[in-house]
């Protein structure tokens, strides 16, 4: 694997045109997807903006029994965006990168408190640094749009002894340009999308036989153009 891109190193940013012409697209697309990939993805693919699910019923598992990081936090529901302006907002891209990073189911599974909060952020902080990586890289190359999703809810990932201070009255992010909402908490299908791409994904959790799944799935997006 290589090293992991420093969100300090200083890039040159492209001249913005009103046109990006397809060819320097494609060929971004694929360096991106590349990226990903370099940085530690299990799986990459550039995808149409079309495949992307959108369905009420994602948004209703974060209810229906309520998660504990409902309202917690400002990228979790209710405080994420309503599943109408996401869609709006996915039918104005076309492309976007799809990655995916393969842990080990046991250290997502509450056996050993210790080995899963260590080792479940461990891999959650590696996928958070391939979406922001390629969103900042995309945005200084002309891509201004450019928008990343994570995976999980981010206050564990960033505050987990402290309240979401984006929830504060005149205070925003500790982590702006970090922490961001998961898939889930927009409306994205992650499993219906991931199945259709032909990679292992598993539905896991306290009750998951260990030695019957193979290893647990986390999921990146980031809309390029």
């Amino acid at each position: 694997m290589k090293e992991i891109e420093s969100l300090k190193e200083r890039l040159i940013p492209a001249k913005i045109y009103d046109k990006i012409p397809t060819s320097k697209i494609n060929k971004d697309l694929k360096k991106y997807h590349k990226m990903a990939m370099d940085m530690g993805a299990t799986n990459s693919a550039v995808i149409s903006s079309n495949e992307i699910v959108i369905d009420e019923r994602v948004r209703a598992k974060c209810i229906f029994p309520k998660c504990t990081h409902y309202g917690t936090n400002i990228n979790c529901p209710p405080h994420a965006p309503d599943l109408d302006f996401v869609r709006k907002m996915i039918s104005k891209y076309q492309k976007a990168i799809l990655f995916s990073i393969k842990g080990e189911t046991r250290d997502f599974i509450k056996t050993n408190v210790k080995r899963h909060i260590r080792k479940k952020v461990a891999t959650r902080m590696l996928l958070n640094k391939i979406c922001s990586n390629i969103e900042s890289r995309a945005f200084y190359e002309g891509y201004y749009f450019a928008l990343a999703l994570g995976q999980g809810p981010c206050k564990p990932l960033w505050c987990p002894d402290n309240p979401c201070q984006a929830l504060q009255v005149d205070k925003g992010c500790r982590f702006a340009l970090k922490a961001r909402s998961c898939m889930e908490a927009v409306g994205i299908d992650v499993f219906t999308m991931v199945a259709k791409k032909g990679w292992e994904i598993y539905p896991f959790g306290a009750r998951v036989d260990l030695n019957k799944v193979p290893h647990a799935l986390l999921v990146g997006l980031i809309l390029i153009v």
